[in-house]
């Protein structure tokens, strides 16, 4: 029986983005609120392009095919990381996200692509139009109503500039799996977005 991985397809980010994002979580961890978050480790938080879930080992080469498909022609972009929100929205709060901003829409089109290639090898398409942002903490389960309003209220007060540019070059298919201490990633190859080629990393 193939071995099942858990997959999904993302933009990495560069080391100076990870930095800025652990000092935003460590501005916000300061607040009395920020006690009913969980905060995701910093070297995982990245754009989603594209969730896959449980994938037989045996189809990743498929994958890796209709990724490059998806990439070819799709010109590098750049997104500026800015402000900070939550999903579904502050007076519920259930996950914190840093939002995006500048070549949004060739980000849409490129998860546009993404998504109908993984339809084509069986895959549900994503329900949601793309909104790109980045989950930088989840809302404790056990948190009270009274927890969320706070959290939300200290989201919507937060004064979150630009916390610099994501020059996106390549897009990654990354492993996902499970431990004690939380999730870990393994990048398990790139789609170089200038040559439309692959690259193994």
């Amino acid at each position: 029986m193939a071995e099942l991985i858990r997959a999904f397809i993302a933009i990495e980010l560069d080391d100076a983005l990870y930095r800025a994002l652990a000092d935003l979580q460590t501005q916000l961890g300061r607040e009395r609120a920020a006690r009913g978050v969980r905060w995701v480790a910093s070297d995982n938080i990245h754009v989603t392009l594209k969730f896959l879930g449980d994938v037989e080992s045996s189809r990743l080469p498929d994958l890796r095919r209709a990724l490059a498909d998806a990439c070819a022609g799709a010109p590098p972009f750049t997104l500026t990381l800015s402000g900070v929100g939550a999903f579904p929205n502050t007076r519920r709060p259930n996950v914190l996200w840093v939002g995006a901003e500048g070549q949004v829409e060739i980000a849409a089109q490129l998860a546009r692509q993404i998504d109908a290639a993984c339809a084509a090898l069986g895959f549900a398409r994503e329900e949601r139009p793309f909104a790109p942002h980045l989950t930088l903490g989840r809302v404790k389960r056990d948190a009270s109503p009274n927890d969320r309003q706070s959290i939300g209220a200290m989201i919507a007060n937060a004064q979150v500039g630009a916390l610099g540019d994501l020059r996106v070059e390549r897009v990654s298919m990354m492993r996902s799996e499970l431990k004690p201490g939380g999730s870990v990633y393994t990048r398990l190859y790139v789609v170089e977005l200038k040559n439309n080629g692959t690259r193994n990393t």
